[in-house]
């Protein structure tokens, strides 16, 4: 493990402060949280995030069970619908604040009680955040060319990727898929316009702030072309020419998409990384939930590999879908 890495493993819960908490689409929020001393972070780190009140008492306390009725709960975390488990969100972005304070971005989309909580905190409120936590993407020196791929969820993540590339300098092209125009969780710039054909144009304001080409798809071709990211990802390929040895692609989103965009990557020789998406406990390789097959030099040819701690991150060639 290099030093960079060492220093992005370290990990804490910080007490955040909401800076902002703003609705980005139908079912989208992008949430703004000021912490102070947050360990070093990068693209395609996660946090943890505890989607209820992180002030309320969680000391336990006995409750009388009489033997005629059942007992009298009033503990919120069981009357109510309240979210047990802290969520896994990727980082968004991240801005110095200044005095040691930083500004985490999440974009968020509400599925459930934990993430309709979080729809409804305001400015001031506090929200506590376990991480950083998972590796990051890396990027490539030698390789002047990036390209991302992000589907739904999956695209904050490339979102700070995005700004990590540009300051490197890289020549880089994104591509994203949803399933209508109303859960886009981006903004667009309105002045350019989307092409129906998939075709990369400065028509989203979070990339072509970074100087970027974007390349929307949509199932219901509300938005863009009429079908999925890996479409529009492989027409690029097919038309971009080049070495395959000048470009890394990157990917996160639903696991179908990552599937199709490693196996276009691997069949013609692409650096291809990809952020893997499982259900996560803990976060920290304890619950051992995240589990994801892993090509290994041992008998079998595979390993376990848990997506918390040993990814989110992998190599396309090595993630074993089958």
């Amino acid at each position: 493990m290099s030093p960079s890495d060492a220093t992005t493993r370290r990990r804490g819960t910080f007490l955040a402060e909401v800076l902002a908490n703003d609705r980005l689409c139908a079912e989208h929020g992008l949430l703004r949280l000021g912490v102070a001393n947050f360990p070093p972070t990068r693209p395609g780190q996660f946090v943890q995030v505890q989607c209820c009140p992180p002030d309320k008492p969680d000391r336990p306390h006995a409750v009388d069970w009489p033997d005629d009725r059942p007992p009298q709960l009033t503990q919120p975390d069981l009357v109510r619908a309240e979210a047990l488990l802290r969520r896994p969100f990727s980082l968004a972005g991240r801005r110095d604040l200044g005095a040691g304070r930083s500004e985490l971005r999440v974009i968020y989309r509400v599925v459930g009680s934990g993430t309709g909580w979080l729809e409804q905190t305001s400015p001031g409120e506090p929200v506590s955040v376990l991480g950083p936590l998972g590796n990051a993407f890396a990027i490539r020196e030698a390789k002047p060319a990036a390209a991302l791929v992000g589907g739904g969820v999956g695209i904050p993540p490339m979102i700070y990727l995005a700004e990590a590339l540009a300051r490197a300098g890289k020549d880089t092209t994104a591509f994203c898929g949803v399933r209508a125009r109303d859960l886009l969780p981006l903004t667009l710039t309105g002045d350019v316009a989307v092409s129906s054909a998939g075709e990369p144009s400065l028509c989203v304001a979070e990339f072509a702030a970074c100087g970027i080409a974007t390349a929307l798809a949509s199932d219901d071709g509300s938005l863009g072309l009429e079908g999925f990211a890996p479409e529009a990802f492989e027409r690029w390929l097919g038309a971009r020419g080049g070495s395959p040895e000048e470009l890394v692609v990157y990917s996160c989103g639903p696991e179908a998409m990552m599937r199709a965009v490693g196996e276009a990557c691997v069949a013609r020789g692409i650096d291809c990384q990809l952020a893997l998406e499982r259900h996560m406990g803990c976060g920290m390789g304890t619950c051992q939930s995240c589990v994801v097959r892993i090509r290994a030099d041992n008998e079998a040819g595979w390993t376990y590999k848990l997506v918390c701690t040993d990814g989110p991150v992998f190599d396309a060639r090595d993630v074993l879908w089958d």
